[in-house]
This record gives C-alpha cells, structure tokens and sequence, in this order.
C-alpha cells in the first residue's frame, strides 16, 4: 500500500543564490496504521495468530476394561492441541486498556492413547477395546473445530505491547468439522474416519495471560468429549493449555 508524503518546508526570507537551502526541509511519510490525528484505531485486525499446547482427557471417574485397563490413559507429549486462528479482532471499550477480542479458527486435537486401545462404533454404539495381541504400537485419535472464542482482554500497556502484562477470559464455541482413528502397526497403517460419536457442538471457558511475547492459553470444554446420549457411559471432558507462539 503506498503513503502519501508530506513535504513540509519552512520559509526562508534570504532565499538568494542557486535555489533553495535543502537543510530546512523535513520529509514525513504518515503509518497506514494510524487515522492522521495520531490516534489509536478503536478496532483492531491480526490475521494470523497460532498456538501450541497439549490435550488433558479428564473422566469423570475411573474406567476400567477388560484386564483392568485404563482406556483413556494418554501419552500427553503426544496428546497434541494446535488453535490457528485466521483473523482476531480487538474492539476498545475503554481506554484501549479494556478490550472486546473476538475472532474464528479452527482448533486441532490429536488424543494418544498410551494403551494398545482400538476405538469402534457398530451400529451407533462405541467402544474401547484393549487389542496386546495384535501389534499395535500407536493409536490415535484425531478432531478438528471451527472455533469463534469472545474474550475480555486488558492490557496494561497498550502503546507498547512487548512490555505490556495481559489477561483475558471468556467462552468459545466449536462446531466438529471432522474426525478420525489412526492405528499403527510394524507395517501398516490404518486410518478410520468416522464421527466416534464426538460431541458436534462444544462450549467452554477460555483464558490467557502473558507480558510482552510470552503468552499462555487454557481452554476448558463445558460439553463432554462424548454426546452424552451416546457415549457409552463414558463422561469424559477435557483442557487444552499451552504457548501463544503468535499473539495478537
């Protein structure tokens, strides 16, 4: 985007000789960023943000399967949580210190199982079957949102954000776009897409807080993993927290 400049000049009552004395001029180019009265934007705009965390399956009680296996037992390294954002908004309420953060993602959640768990749905109904016998090194499940989170965002510094402390808090919401069931073996592998019965629609609470370029992030879903109708008896909700690798 070009800028327009601005040439300001003062004037000179012995301008004499060969033109003009160039030492009093002043060039200006005006930031695209800023209306022209130098003050801040009410609203906003950041097109990418990123972050990077893990996954927490929380039971609500201790299940056991046969040979006395916990089912949902994670390998957490590798219970992954990416949220890519593709625009966030900031809208000041007051100050610019008190702000109304609003955007739409799509949130990524990779569930290890530490187990040898094979995940089934016959007929509508799902399963968690323990599988030592037949070579199976990994199983994952896998999910992907839509997200639009709403927070309340304050910022202590808000003309110098890399020394600045921020918190926010709020809710979001997500809507399952798709899924499926990675198994690995020696020499195979077999990928299963299907719903599992994942709950299609999800709210829940969302914070942050961080100064200047360190920021973290915890999401807690208030719906359950599992459609309650049709999660076998298995309540499970879950937290995802981790790094705001690219903030606002």
């Amino acid at each position: 985007m070009l800028c327009p400049l601005e040439i300001d000049a003062n004037p000179i009552s012995n301008r004499i000789l060969n033109g003009f004395d160039t030492s009093n001029f002043e060039l200006s180019v005006p930031s695209p960023l800023q209306p022209r009265d130098g003050t801040r934007r009410n609203v906003n705009t950041r097109y990418i943000t990123f972050e990077l965390g893990f996954d927490f399956w929380l039971p609500a009680e201790d299940y056991r399967i046969a040979g006395n296996v916990d089912p949902f037992e994670q390998r957490i390294a590798n219970s992954t949580n990416v949220n890519l954002y593709f625009m966030r908004q900031r809208f000041n309420l007051v100050n610019h210190k008190l702000n109304l953060e609003y955007g739409i993602g799509l949130n990524f959640h990779k569930i290890m199982f530490d187990n040898p768990i094979v995940m089934d749905r016959t007929d509508g109904v799902l399963s968690f079957n323990y599988e030592p016998d037949i070579g199976l090194r990994k199983s994952r499940l896998n999910s992907t949102y839509l997200t639009i989170p709403l927070l309340l965002n304050f910022e202590s510094n808000p003309g110098n954000s890399r020394r600045s402390f921020r918190v926010a808090a709020g809710v979001y919401g997500n809507t399952r776009l798709g899924s499926n069931f990675k198994q690995k073996f020696r020499r195979e592998r077999i990928k299963d897409r299907d719903s599992f019965n994942l709950s299609p629609f999800r709210w829940g609470l969302a914070g942050q807080i961080g100064y200047g370029p360190v920021n973290f992030y915890v999401n807690y879903s208030m719906t359950d993993v599992f459609e309650s109708s049709k999660n076998s008896g298995y309540e499970i909700s879950m937290v995802s927290a981790g790094f705001i690798l690219i903030p606002f």
